[in-house]
């Protein structure tokens, strides 16, 4: 997966760089409609700020959960 911080502090994730840059561009028409990207800087802002993460489970350890007081 990858994610993208926006300037808003919006965050914003997809499977990979060409998905994301669809939901960066639907951001920024829907929350920055001033800044009118072209393809070029909706690209620019994918490759310079998107990273990868994934989700993992983790167990539950009873020893971990705090106990009631």
């Amino acid at each position: 997966m990858r994610a993208l911080l926006c300037h808003c502090r919006y965050h914003l994730e997809a499977r990979d760089d060409r998905a994301l840059f669809g939901e960066v561009r639907e951001h920024l028409i829907r929350a920055h409609p001033a800044l009118e990207p072209t393809d070029e800087q909706v690209w620019e802002i994918v490759h310079t700020r998107a990273y990868n993460f994934e989700y993992i489970e983790v167990p539950v350890d009873e020893e971990l959960v705090p106990e009631p007081y």
